[in-house]
């Protein structure tokens, strides 16, 4: 018997990863120009943001099927324990898919905790459960503390343009071009498993100054618990995010990889993002 360990792709833990961390990642389907995709499956992180930019319409995202869940709960062995790991139920109806496929199976120990986070934040609580897992926990002891650690998770980001969050009806034209002239950056967090957005600054740098102001008042990163960075694309605002942070919320050591479809969709190829258990 062995304790598994399974995330939606939503999680941005490619398929390679997963495999190195002993994590089954289930897919998000990816809808561009009227074909679908299985997100990280058959479309990289490159070929979504040069299909995006080309793109007529903005894409579509959408949940796993249950069936989806169904097979991957199925491929673990029968005495196994399953923990699921979902992006959050107040961003998607993933959670529920997961929760239907593991009611078709009774006779399963399917565990499911609702990350109330996205993309960087999602990861790190997979990274977490790996860890304890790794430490000899049982699977119910991972998913309590799970589910009281993720209240600790800190996700702060900037967004460099406006033009995402106006085709996706977050903003209207008159907001996202005015936001353009006056070089506006949203700093968003997430709140009770939702985006929110904690100010807009003019230019990187207030915006930069804004959200290291934001971090230093909530605390420092934990070091013993996981802690990543992710962006959209733009290397150069990634380099630009960690000068501005330093080591002390931009470690040189955290996992750093790019933000996918299900939420670079939205905010487009300019976007960076901080994730961190924040010290007790």
């Amino acid at each position: 018997m062995s304790i598994k360990i399974i995330t939606d792709s939503a999680s941005d833990i490619l398929p390679s990863e997963g495999e190195r961390l002993g994590v089954t990642v289930v897919p998000m389907r990816v809808t561009i120009d009227g074909k679908e995709y299985l997100d990280g499956v058959d479309l990289t992180v490159h070929e979504f943001y040069s299909m995006l930019a080309s793109s007529k319409e903005l894409p579509k995202t959408a949940q796993p099927p249950t069936e989806d869940f169904k097979a991957a709960f199925e491929s673990c062995g029968d005495g196994d324990d399953i923990i699921v790991i979902t992006i959050s139920s107040a961003l998607s109806g993933t959670m529920q898919a997961a929760a239907i496929a593991a009611a078709e199976l009774p006779d399963r120990r399917i565990y499911i905790v609702d990350s109330q986070n996205a993309v960087v934040g999602q990861r790190l609580l997979v990274m977490r459960a790996v860890q304890l897992r790794n430490s000899g926990m049982t699977a119910p002891e991972i998913v309590e503390a799970l589910e009281r650690e993720r209240e600790e998770i800190v996700l702060l980001a900037v967004v460099d343009t406006l033009t995402y969050l106006h085709k996706g009806g977050r903003l209207s034209k008159a907001q996202a071009v005015a936001g353009g002239l006056f070089g506006i950056k949203p700093i968003v967090t997430v709140k009770d498993g939702a985006l929110a957005v904690l100010g807009k600054e003019r230019g990187k740098g207030k915006a930069f100054k804004f959200l290291r102001d934001t971090a230093v008042g909530l605390g420092p990163i934990d070091r013993s618990r996981p802690y990543a960075l992710a962006f959209t694309k733009d290397e150069d605002f990634l380099i630009e995010f960690r000068a501005a942070m330093g080591e002390e919320y931009a470690p040189s050591d955290a996992v750093c990889d790019s933000i996918g479809s299900a939420v670079g969709t939205h905010v487009g190829p300019g976007a960076v993002a901080v994730a961190y258990f924040v010290e007790k």
